[in-house]
């Protein structure tokens, strides 16, 4: 598929899995981007990581969410929802498909919840949300919307609930805590980066923090991103996301 010259080459950086106990390596991660996508980073944050990690209990990592450049995107309210077999056995850990399940009312009250928190931590209420392991029930865009929210990001786009959606689907290096799926999701990698960039089609570069605690991964990162500068690639943040899309559609 062509693309505007206007849109073509561009990615979206983004962090996600903010919260407390993550935070001596965000600066590692910041660090992956190159320079110029540092301010441009969509940072998806966790209210209360695993209901044990409220934002409001820790002043210190209040304060360098402030501090952030880029946006703010509220990241579920506890990326959890327990233990679960199949999850342990497939990623080696609980269920964190916090979202795709969800009852009406559930779905309102964890939303209603998470935004409370992010709003008291950031002085001012998060605009953009992203399921986590964007996995979503039918109720949660309407949702989103009664709550004032522009819009979400999917696996493949961001939605937005006042025009189009702007495709841009999410590169993604995290694939849980077992061996076998971090192997397969390596090889998939393989074949799928090479013809993304190939095609200047815009995307998304996702990063997590579990990225730094497996070299192999983190190797991957680096060569990737390295790739993409020597290519003449340029990160945008969402509103430079928006306009673009918008202006091509």
């Amino acid at each position: 598929m062509p693309f505007p010259a206007r849109m073509s080459r561009r990615y979206l950086p983004e962090i996600h899995d903010l919260h407390p106990s993550m935070a001596p390596v965000l600066d590692d991660l910041i660090g992956l981007f190159p320079a110029p996508a540092q301010d441009k980073i969509a940072f998806s944050i966790v209210p209360d990581w695993q209901g044990a990690e409220p934002l409001g209990r820790n002043a210190a990592f209040t304060a360098r969410l402030r501090g952030l450049s880029g946006t703010p995107v509220l990241h579920g309210l506890t990326h959890s929802l327990g233990p679960d077999f199949l999850n342990w056995l497939f990623y080696g850990h609980d269920n964190r498909s916090e979202f795709a399940r969800l009852s009406q009312v559930e779905t309102r009250n964890r939303l209603t919840r998470g935004l409370a928190i992010l709003t008291a931590a950031l002085g001012q209420p998060p605009r953009w949300f992203c399921a986590p392991r964007w996995q979503q029930s039918r109720h949660l865009e309407p949702a989103l919307a009664g709550l004032g929210f522009q819009g979400c990001l999917t696996r493949n786009a961001l939605s937005t609930f006042d025009g189009p959606p702007v495709p841009l689907p999410a590169l993604n290096f995290d694939e849980g805590a077992r061996a076998v799926k971090i192997v397969l999701g390596a090889l998939a990698r393989r074949l799928t980066v090479p013809d993304l960039l190939r095609t200047g089609q815009p995307f998304r570069f996702v990063l997590h923090p579990d990225d730094l605690t497996r070299p192999a991964t983190t190797r991957e990162i680096r060569a990737t991103l390295a790739r993409l500068q020597a290519e003449g690639w340029q990160p945008m943040s969402i509103p430079q996301a928006l306009d673009l899309g918008r202006s091509i559609a």
